[in-house]
């Protein structure tokens, strides 16, 4: 008769947590939405401290709320460490009060990333995950095995998730922007700055508006330049990066791109800044 040791039996236990951790993962995505959509961060901030959940169901303000399914919410996003829990010795009811993680969720303020936030959790967008493995196992995308077309051709005919999508990359590009403009001298370029893949416009526009001798070129697929707002010495143009660029002094490229592209071949006497991760073959 074999004897499992206590080595081995904390391995076990670790590999089942490990197990559940990743199987249950989607549930707190799911309750970060649900905070979103009934703006608890909101509702927090505006009483600028900790509050009770009676006062978190005032500001939710429905005649029929769950209030025992809103304190079992709370409890899984302080779990989660999405909230904080604050406890004072005058009170038997628990306070709850905004964290670095869940002031991101409010969303009137210039650093808040609610809009990506509500992006990934939409279900239009998740729901590709569930035919990954049609896409493994026959080829082609998962959004193509979902929908019939690729991302971008939904995107294109669907206003509601091409603005959700492009808010929701504006709203990443303004946490950036601080790093950026900190870490590079915009100054030091001449002519024409491009921001290829630069969304609605965000980043350059900021560049532009602090470096107004450069004249900024965002460019994008066409459906997402449509939406984009009109700024001050920053001309929108829209096309396929992975078909021709237009010409510029200077490119900037943020986020994730494969660098095999031929496309991206620019002049010898350019400025090319690469922001954030690339990818090889």
């Amino acid at each position: 008769m074999s004897t499992i040791t206590r080595k081995e039996d904390d391995a076990v236990i670790q590999g089942q947590a490990r197990f559940f951790d990743n199987l249950y993962s989607g549930i707190s995505g799911a309750a970060l939405r649900c905070a979103l959509e009934l703006n608890i961060a909101g509702i927090i901030k505006g009483h600028d401290g900790p509050i009770t959940l009676s006062q978190i169901a005032q500001g939710i303000s429905s005649p029929t709320l769950n209030v025992e399914g809103l304190s079992r919410l709370m409890r899984l996003l302080v779990l989660k460490q999405i909230f904080d829990e604050v406890h004072q010795p005058e009170r038997e009811e628990p306070l709850y009060a905004l964290n670095q993680c869940s002031k991101y969720l409010v969303q009137d303020t210039r650093d808040t990333l609610a809009p990506i936030a509500r992006f990934f959790t939409d279900p239009l967008n998740f729901s590709p995950f569930y035919n990954l493995n049609l896409s493994i196992k026959e080829g082609g995308t998962a959004a193509l095995k979902t929908y019939g077309v690729e991302v971008w051709d939904l995107f294109s005919h669907n206003p509601q998730a091409n603005k959700s999508f492009n808010d929701s990359m504006a709203s990443l590009t303004r946490i950036n922007m601080d790093a950026v403009m900190s870490s590079y001298d915009f100054g030091s370029l001449e002519g024409t700055l491009l921001d290829v893949g630069g969304g609605v416009g965000v980043a350059i526009s900021e560049i532009v508006n602090t470096y107004p001798h450069l004249k900024g070129i965002n460019f994008d697929m066409p459906h997402v330049i449509s939406s984009a707002p009109s700024y001050e010495g920053v001309t929108h143009v829209g096309g396929d990066m992975f078909t021709t660029i237009p010409r510029a002094d200077s490119f900037m490229i943020k986020e994730l791109m494969p660098l095999s592209n031929p496309h991206f071949s620019f002049a010898a006497t350019s400025t090319t800044l690469l922001l954030g991760a690339f990818l090889g073959e």
